[in-house]
């Protein structure tokens, strides 16, 4: 049946969130001693089962908590928000992100940190280029947009920058370091 959880099922549903049984069924507004009894081996009826199952998304738990949250200890609710905060998501708006969403910032994390590592690699190459020749000027300019891309990449997967404004931001960044290290190449030249 769809609808059957095991015992394992509710148990890691509820670590997930490091809460306890009394914990789990105030935000979840089961009573205790049935989250013991699913625990324990009970099948929770059709409608606790899609609760349940409901629960093991953080955006439900985030929404239980904001309605909820006060029925928990402040110790059990500060630790459960800091889980189900770090699980969710959020768009630039504030808004929780979908799978999608999340799916094509990771796509862009990944495209400006391969920009970056491909940028590296040139003005590493010009730099030696620089020194051979001699150029302190060029040198210096090579030195310091290595630097600045050293500076970048950490930021592209920060959670805070995980949304489209501010990976635009960096993959801006990016860019002028690539015109720099272009026009300084072509003076050289």
């Amino acid at each position: 049946m769809p609808h059957d959880l095991t015992a394992q099922d509710v148990k890691r549903i509820r670590e997930k969130y490091g809460l306890t049984q009394q914990g789990f069924a105030r935000l979840l507004g089961l009573g205790e001693a049935s989250v013991v009894r699913y625990e324990n081996g009970q099948k929770p009826s059709k409608a606790n089962a899609n609760l349940i199952r409901a629960a093991d998304d953080p955006a439900f738990m985030k929404g239980c908590l904001e309605r909820d949250g006060e029925l928990l200890s402040a110790g059990q609710r500060e630790k459960t928000e800091k889980i189900v905060y770090a699980l969710v998501s959020f768009d630039e708006d504030g808004g929780i992100m979908d799978i999608n969403e999340m799916y094509e910032i990771t796509l862009q994390q990944e495209v400006l940190i391969e920009q970056i590592a491909d940028l590296a690699g040139k003005v590493s190459n010009l730099l030696i280029a620089a020194r051979d020749n001699g150029d302190a000027i060029a040198e210096a300019i090579y030195e310091d947009v290595l630097k600045q891309l050293a500076l970048i990449r950490p930021n592209i997967i920060r959670r805070e920058n995980s949304n489209a404004p501010k990976l635009s931001e960096i993959r801006g960044q990016i860019a002028c370091l690539k015109s720099i290290a272009e026009r300084r190449e072509a003076k050289a030249a």
